[in-house]
This record gives C-alpha cells, structure tokens and sequence, in this order.
C-alpha cells in the first residue's frame, strides 16, 4: 500500500516532537521562537554564517544575474541631416555604420530646386543692393529738403524688406552646405550649381543611410542619422526575478569592455517573451562596444549597499510577501525580516538586521517555520526530560 502524500498534518507531527500544546505565533517583525539545544539536535537544525563582503569590494555576482542587449545610440546624441531641396541622389559618399567628421559629404543631389534658390538668392541680393543705394540717395535729398519725409520713409521700408528677403535665401543656402565665401561669390556674379551636398553636421557613427543612388527625395527628407561621439546606451532584457535584483545606479560589467551604469528599468514587461527592458549608459567610452553589438553583462554587487550580508540561499523562507531567515540566539531563534538583492551561485546578497556571522538556520526549516506558524510549541520551558 503506497504511503499518503505528504500534507499539512507531517508538519504539525514533526513540529509536535518539540512538545506542548499548539499555540499561534504571531508574525511579527521580529519573532522570538526560543529552543533548546537539545531541541535544536532533535529537529535536525543546521546552521551556516552571514558573511560581509570586504571593504570597498565590488565584483560580479555569478550567473544568476547576466543580462544580453544590444549597443545602441543614446537618444540625445542622433543629429539628423536632411535635403535643403529636392532632387535627385547622384552619389553616396558613405555608406552607414562609418565613422564620420564634421562637414563629411554623405549625398550628392542634382537639384534645380537647388539651383533656382540660388538664382532667387542672386535676385533679391541685388534688389536688397539697389534699394539701400535709393535710401541712401532719399536721406541725402531729405536732408536737402528736396524730398518729403513720407518718401524716405517709403525708401526705408523698402530697404528693409528687400534686405529681409534676401536674408532669407541666403539662410537656406546656408542650411544646404554653402559657406560665407561660397555664398559671397553668388553675390559677386558666380553661376549657381544644381549639386547639392548633404554633410555631417557633427563628427561620429553614420547610423543610418537609406537613401540609393536614383532616389528622388524631396525639401526636408532625411538622409542619414549620425550618433555624435560619446557614452553609448546598452538596451538589455531582464526577467522578473532578475528585475527585483536591479535598481538605478547599479553597475553591469561587460567582459573585457569596462562598466556600464543602470539609468532606467521599464514599468512594463514585454508580451512576447515577459521580460522588462534594462537601459544602461557607458562610464568611459571604449572602442570594444560598437552600435548594434550584442552584449551579455553581469551584475555587480556593491557591498555597502544598505549593509548587505552574503548568506546562503536555503536560509531564506518567504512568508506572504516578505522574506525571513531565521538567527540563531542564546534563547533559540529568531524571524529577522530581509530584503534580498542579487543572487551569487548558491547564495545571496540581502539587507536587515543581521549582524556579520550571525548563525542562520539551513537545516531543518520545516519544525522552525511549523512552530513559527502555530503547528508547535517550541518553549524549552515545557521541554520534558
């Protein structure tokens, strides 16, 4: 006849074995649950130490926090670059994932929208000429008495709308590439050109160019993006579990390739795969990490952190929403409340009132959390010779 399975009743005979009648604890912050040595062997109650880490140590904490992402661009750091005019791409003169400075070609356009900006640019610059050379001549004539007052005024408004519409232009001709001189020379009889150059406006990583040879593009398409030099952001999955582990300002160590620094942890988890996602920023800007790279980077522990204490991971007993670890005293044991923080192999990082090599219980966990909730009594006071 195959034996019952095991239920609620083995417990309480088990916690019976510390005698006395059945009384219910309360579960306190702090429960007193007070033993006997005797009783203690007879449960088969072991212990193991709480164990500080070292001054000023920091290193990762095995396998069970290691998290994989992708290197990508810090949001603050895309410059977008676009085409002052429609036209068509006649070259391509980078291609994307390339290193490029500061005023490199990326496109060339054959645009007559281009070309025409700079006839109209050439047009108004010498309306705007003419019309301040008649201004000049009606304040002289003014101050003649020739002229009314009335007449120079009209001068000057006129003056100052041509000026305004040739100011315009020449913003847009800055905003596609050309230079003072270049723009300068316009002014000074040079014909305009229907080649126009899209360049970096910043020096760093070309991240994107979609555009091909043949494409038309119209006025404001982008063209490329560009991730200026500096930190780059690691986008990282982590499981539930993990999440509980992690904080902002937490370090992650990527081998061989420097620390990066928790800046963001998602409210929400992912459908597809429910994991959350990890956003970590660069301390130091290094080569090794690249756009796009996949990276696997674990967790590291900083011991001060709250005082936390390495204990081993069968010490730890959840109860409801909150997690215990019983502590050996002079009366017997004691419940101490623990936030626990990331796991390394079969032990734990946690934070309470748990002072550095206190014994905690690893053993025989059944009679302490039976008489812990109510299934036993175990007061050495009643304890029978």
């Amino acid at each position: 006849m195959p034996f019952p399975p095991f239920t609620a009743r083995a417990v309480l005979l088990l916690a019976s074995l510390l005698a006395g009648p059945a009384r219910v604890w309360s579960a306190d912050a702090m429960t007193q649950l007070p033993m006997s040595a005797k009783q203690i062997s007879r449960a088969g109650i072991a212990t193991a130490p709480a164990v500080a880490a070292p001054a000023g140590a920091a290193t990762p904490v095995g396998n069970a926090v290691v998290l994989t992402g992708t290197v990508v661009a810090p949001a603050d750091a895309v410059i977008l670059a676009a085409a002052a005019a429609s036209g068509v791409v006649q070259q391509v003169h980078s291609v994307s994932l390339q290193r490029v400075e500061r005023g490199a070609a990326l496109v060339t356009l054959f645009s007559p929208a281009w070309m025409e900006t700079q006839r109209e640019y050439v047009q108004l610059s010498t309306q705007s000429r003419l019309a301040a050379d008649k201004l000049q001549r009606d304040e002289s004539l003014f101050a003649e008495g020739v002229i009314a007052r009335a007449r120079v005024e009209e001068s000057r408004a006129a003056a100052q709308l041509a000026r305004l519409a040739a100011d315009q232009r020449a913003q847009m001709l800055r905003a596609g590439g050309l230079g003072a001189a270049a723009i300068a020379a316009l002014s000074a009889g040079a014909q305009p050109s229907p080649l126009l150059t899209v360049r970096a406006h910043s020096a760093g990583t070309l991240i994107e160019l979609p555009v091909t040879v043949g494409q038309q593009l119209d006025a404001g398409m982008a063209v490329a993006k560009i991730s200026r030099d500096g930190p780059l952001w690691v986008e990282l999955q982590a499981s539930a579990q993990q999440m509980s582990m992690l904080a902002v300002g937490d370090l992650l160590d990527v081998a061989q390739c420097g620390q990066l620094r928790v800046i963001a942890l998602s409210p929400q988890v992912n459908s597809a795969n429910q994991t959350a996602q990890v956003r970590a920023r660069q301390l130091e800007p290094k080569a090794c990490l690249k756009i796009n790279a996949f990276v696997e980077a674990r967790l590291v522990a900083p011991p001060a952190r709250g005082g936390s204490l390495l204990v081993p991971a069968a010490a730890l007993v959840r109860r409801g929403a909150a997690n215990y670890v019983f502590v050996r005293n002079a009366n017997g044991f004691q419940a101490v409340p623990v936030i626990p923080g990331a796991a390394a192999g079969d032990q734990l990082w946690v934070r309470g009132a748990i002072a550095p090599g206190a014994q905690l219980a690893v053993r025989g966990l059944v009679a302490l959390k039976g008489a812990w909730t109510g299934l036993g009594e175990p007061a050495a006071t009643q304890e029978k010779p």
